[in-house]
């Protein structure tokens, strides 16, 4: 009992003293005063959990009492117990909240976040902070709490079935789902949507990806036929349309509009349709696992989540086969000529 007076329970935050009735987590060692952990009903102390740490000692030295209170973040105005390392709204580092010296004076949009905390807000899209050089990187889960809920399913499982770059894609999931906003942008799902689509296992997204792209782009495909490329019965129609007709001109500017206009599409909602495939995915696997075997349960969402390298190759090849097949006829014209 000696090794915990001073330090603080982490559900009340109030000190140990030598009269306290304390129990310990069997896993980490996180202390609790027994009334707490009961009503609780578990430890909180997720972080330790996750990375396989115990508890350590922290006794507070300060003497004016600021140590007592709640920390509010600058960043998104969330208040905090004490002892939380991580905000439980945005992630931030405490000891980043803390530092009043780093930050006197600092101003977001003209305005001085330690005056004001929800400056922040108001200027980075409801307090959701993703500024990578703030984000816990020592955690998959970015130091947010593994059992908060999001659209119906846990952060925990939402962060096992993405499996890679959780990083990038948890604090854009955590905004999508606080803010009731679907966009963000995601520069894979602009440039190369049928790729990032197959890539993240979203092989129906990929081939209306694969659709689309090649309708917008018929108007070049008939002007690469009408030049010279012979494959016969489509040579022989590519070269019936007057490729040089205000018309054909207006379709294929048209197109060249619309094939844009679908990588912005894409870009600004890839990330909101992975999204909504993660939850429907994790729901319909919890759905159909046996929920009395948790590892199981888990061990099929990251089954079902992750990357295939299988589709992206499968994809990479219906992609370029439109390419290939106008090279291999251009080639042919070459050498019978």
């Amino acid at each position: 009992m000696s090794g915990y007076i001073g330090t603080r329970c982490m559900i009340c935050s109030e000190k140990f003293t030598s009269e306290d009735d304390v129990v310990v987590c069997p896993d980490c060692g996180t202390p609790y005063h027994r009334d707490c952990y009961e009503k609780e009903g578990k430890c909180v102390n997720g972080i330790l959990h996750k990375n396989g740490g115990s508890w350590k000692p922290s006794y507070d030295t300060g003497s004016d009492g600021s140590e007592n209170q709640a920390v509010v973040c600058r960043f998104c105005g969330n208040s905090n117990p004490p002892l939380t390392l991580f905000c439980r709204r945005c992630g931030m580092p405490v000891s980043t909240i803390r530092n009043e010296n780093d930050m006197a004076g600092q101003t977001v949009g003209g305005v001085n976040i330690n005056e004001n905390a929800d400056a922040y807000n108001r200027n980075f899209n409801g307090g959701i902070q993703i500024n990578p050089f703030l984000i816990n990187f020592s955690d998959p889960l970015c130091g947010f709490d593994p059992e908060e809920q999001l659209d119906g399913v846990k952060m925990s499982e939402l962060g096992d079935f993405v499996g890679t770059n959780t990083h990038y894609y948890l604090p854009i999931f955590k905004r999508f789902n606080e803010t009731k906003r679907s966009v963000s942008w995601n520069f894979c799902s602009a440039l190369f949507p049928e790729l990032y689509f197959s890539y993240r296992k979203m092989p129906l997204a990929a081939l209306i990806s694969v659709i689309v792209r090649n309708i917008v782009q018929l108007p070049q495909y008939i002007v690469l036929l009408s030049q010279g490329i012979n494959f016969g019965i489509l040579s022989e129609t590519a070269a019936a349309v007057d490729i040089k007709s205000a018309a054909f001109q207006w379709l294929y500017m048209l197109c060249s509009a619309m094939t844009y206009a679908f990588m912005f599409t894409t870009g600004i909602f890839g990330n909101k349709l992975y999204y909504d495939s993660a939850v429907r995915k994790i729901k319909k696997t919890k759905a159909s696992a046996d929920p009395r075997i948790p590892e199981g349960v888990r061990a099929s969402i990251i089954a079902r989540g992750g990357t295939s390298g299988l589709w992206l190759t499968l994809f990479i090849c219906i992609a370029l086969l439109p390419v290939l097949i106008l090279f291999y006829g251009q080639t042919l014209t070459m050498l019978n000529a």
